[in-house]
């Protein structure tokens, strides 16, 4: 069933955050633990892109893996690693799991993983249990088996943006005119308060400004979006499409 679960979103199209966050919580229920976290990897640190179990702060950290021995040893693994209850070094977590804010962790179980994505080092998923004995032999077996999907699903985020932006750069695109290959982006009608609106868009979007769109559902702000999109200055670049509703609220909070 998990493996059902984690590989529909595969096939969705959902946001990536989306779908890394709806990774971890699933992955948090499954082995009955406090906290999962997936860290990218940041040139000499790791830096949380999704997680559940953490207070919504820790989504700010970078934590250099030089200072966590913990998060070191996972990089210097292939394998799925796991730290005893006993184990003295310190853990990144202290003072951040959303069941203890503030506290230092008591003695727990905690395991983890290194990720790769074609041949390179992307990152580590950490686990981690308030209860000892959570996980065993077993739960690295199917730790291992879990981390494929994972690095499955941080790859097709991966491709999903390379296609968005590819889109983007089409012939035409940037050219401050809509392309005539793709009139569905066109805005249909001559009315004098259309002109106006589009007279606005166009006198905007030469601005570095923020601009929010407000109407009622279907009269066609993303439409006009793309229109602004088209008359800026980063027109030759992608548009980048966020989904704020389908983002639970500390990753909406982060994202914008």
């Amino acid at each position: 069933m998990l493996q059902q679960s984690l590989l529909a979103d595969l096939v969705t199209d959902v946001p990536a955050p989306v779908r890394l966050q709806n990774l971890v919580k699933t992955l948090r229920q499954h082995f009955h633990c406090g906290a999962v976290v997936l860290l990218k990897r940041d040139s000499d640190a790791l830096r949380p892109i999704a997680m559940h179990g953490l207070v919504d702060e820790a989504l700010g950290r970078r934590f250099v893996v030089a200072e966590h021995p913990r998060l070191a040893t996972l990089l210097a693994s292939r394998n799925p690693v796991l730290f005893e209850p006993s184990s003295s070094l310190p853990d990144p977590y202290d003072g951040l799991l959303s069941d203890q804010p503030g506290d230092a962790l008591p003695v727990h179980d905690c395991m983890g993983i290194s990720l790769y994505i074609e041949g390179q080092c992307w990152g580590v998923l950490t686990l981690d249990a308030l209860q000892p004995g959570t996980f065993n032999d077993q739960s690295t077996i199917e730790l291992q088996r879990f981390s494929l999907i994972v690095e499955a699903a941080i790859r097709v985020g991966s491709l999903e943006q390379q296609v968005r932006a590819l889109r983007q750069n089409q012939p035409n695109s940037g050219s401050g005119n809509p392309s005539p290959n793709n009139l569905d982006n066109e805005i249909i009608g001559k009315s004098s308060a259309l002109r106006q609106v589009i007279s606005e868009l166009h006198t905007v979007a030469k601005a570095e400004l923020p601009v929010l769109l407000l109407g009622e559902t279907g009269v066609g702000k993303e439409l006009f979006a793309r229109e602004l999109h088209r008359y800026s200055k980063r027109a030759a670049k992608p548009m980048i499409y966020v989904n704020c509703a389908a983002l639970p609220e500390s990753l909406a909070e982060s994202e914008l």
